[in-house]
């Protein structure tokens, strides 16, 4: 899936250099809105054909079943700290490769695409979250919303999805 894009802007009669685009999904999770680029994401699936693995509620990787295969999940709600009592029907799993390997993103719900001019991403500014700063690729703002971009290969490098794969 491409996730860059040109836009070539015209200013009185000339052409100025394209500007890079990159396309990132934005989804919310708890009343927070984050995003992740699309290079990496495979399908955004609905929870139906998806059987979650008995594992404690507060547990943050986890196991689902799908298309006949065992791959962990990361509840995002637990990682990022908006965890519910309950998964809402408008939960959906992101289904990428981080790593080199599958993992699902479960999220509270899809919000949109949007396009972000690459240089207009900023690092995380330091001692902003507790989490390892390898899960955030970085934060923009939107209109007026901040949107935190995380990491999926970061993602991939949590120690229980590690473990998963056999280290």
């Amino acid at each position: 899936m491409e996730s860059r894009t040109l836009v070539t802007r015209q200013a009185r009669g000339r052409t100025v250099t394209p500007i890079p685009r990159e396309q990132i999904l934005l989804f919310r999770v708890g009343d927070t809105v984050y995003g992740i680029g699309l290079r990496g994401l495979w399908e955004v699936l609905s929870l139906e054909g998806i059987t979650g693995l008995p594992t404690p509620p507060y547990q943050i990787c986890t196991v689902l079943a799908y298309r006949g295969r065992k791959l962990p999940l990361i509840r995002l709600s637990e990682l990022l700290g908006a965890s519910a009592s309950s998964v809402p029907p408008t939960a959906r799993v992101l289904f990428m490769q981080a790593r080199g390997k599958p993992l699902g993103l479960l999220v509270d719900e899809v919000v949109e695409m949007t396009e972000v001019n690459p240089g207009r991403i900023a690092p995380v500014p330091a001692l902003a979250t507790l989490l390892n700063p390898a899960f955030f690729r970085g934060i923009f703002s939107q209109g007026d919303r901040v949107v935190l971009l995380l990491d999926g290969d970061g993602l991939g490098s949590m120690s229980e999805v590690v473990n998963f794969y056999g280290g």
